[in-house]
């Protein structure tokens, strides 16, 4: 029962902020991207961090009477427990998760390591500290969060922080160094975004190398898996590469831009150092929240794909009734 009451919320239909409560669905439909975006604030909602454990447990029990029939609150109170469960409580466990590894507090953990990426004139050294910093940060959200029936055994997620701090140093480092090399601080400034972005496809790579040699299952409408394909396999893994240039441009792409350009300004270089960092965290925070939130709301994670695209095998699939399946859908994964 506890892996039921708090599992991670999946695919609904509406965008009523007054709609039936239904164990295990989103509160707003995943069909759109306004109602993956609203989805996303709600899970990852910083202010999620500020509630006291016991509230939190108060939220576990809520939900659990509800999926026994004993309790009565409104469909409001409901879906703010969901939520809440959602931020702090893991799926499988029904355990709180610390706070800084759990989805609530993963933006407002990201400023001070970008901060350090972005640092002024910190040279490679200052850039693999961080990158690999990210890294460690980025592995013990996964191990805190990871599903306890997933097929991905901790070898596997050793061998992917392996990956992902290699890329980071090798990319980040690498794209410092060049600037250096060719005395133009601007490409210096994108070390922290390469090093990110090529850390997170590596590792998402390494975590789903099996998906490539094997394909993803794939269902009609109703369900009923007809197969596994490697075409959707390489579409999912492609759309969740793209996520991660979204979710890392803003803050590690644009933002370094910005900064430079306030750092440019009379009143930032009047400043004291204290009042200085602020202002740059703040930019920093605007990033995070211009990328994290939108990137991970790109994609639905209940894909679709049309049938002519997928391998020739499936071009003759019929449902139950003997309709021919025109669009196949398939778990595009994060």
């Amino acid at each position: 029962d506890t892996a039921q009451a708090f599992e991670r919320p999946r695919a609904s239909s509406t965008m009523s902020d007054d709609a039936p409560y239904t164990p295990g669905a989103t509160r707003y439909t995943s069909a759109t991207f306004l109602g993956r975006l609203r989805n996303i604030c709600s899970q990852l909602n910083p202010a999620h961090l500020l509630t006291p454990s016991a509230e939190v447990d108060a939220a576990k029990d809520l939900l659990s009477r509800h999926r026994r029939g004993e309790a009565k609150a409104s469909n409001a109170e409901l879906w703010a427990a969901a939520e809440l469960c959602a931020a702090r409580v893991h799926p499988d466990t029904g355990e709180n998760i610390a706070l800084p590894l759990c989805f609530a507090a993963y933006t407002p953990m990201q400023p001070p390591i970008i901060l350090g990426m972005l640092w002024p004139g910190g040279g490679a050294l200052n850039q693999a500290f961080w990158q690999v910093s990210n890294q460690c940060y980025n592995s013990a959200v996964f191990f805190a969060n990871k599903n306890k029936s997933s097929e991905v055994s901790d070898a596997d997620a050793m061998l992917s922080f392996g990956g992902s701090v290699a890329a980071a140093l090798g990319l980040g480092v690498g794209v410092n160094r060049l600037g250096a090399r060719l005395g133009n601080p601007r490409v210096s400034q994108f070390a922290g975004f390469v090093g990110c972005v090529g850390a997170g496809w590596t590792s998402l790579l390494l975590m789903r190398r099996d998906e490539l040699a094997n394909g993803v299952n794939v269902a009609d409408a109703d369900g009923t898996v007809h197969g596994s394909s490697h075409v959707a396999a390489r579409e999912g893994i492609a759309k969740c590469c793209a996520a991660r240039v979204v979710w890392n441009l803003p803050a590690t792409g644009i933002t370094p831009v910005a900064l430079a350009g306030w750092h440019a300004t009379g009143v930032s270089k009047a400043l004291p150092l204290a009042p200085r960092l602020a202002v740059d965290t703040a930019i920093i925070s605007a990033g995070l929240l211009a990328g994290v939130y939108p990137g991970q709301a790109l994609f639905s994670q209940k894909a679709d794909i049309a049938a002519r695209s997928l391998e020739p095998e499936f071009a003759a699939k019929t449902t139950a009734d003997g309709t021919p399946v025109t669009t196949f859908y398939y778990n595009k994964g994060m």
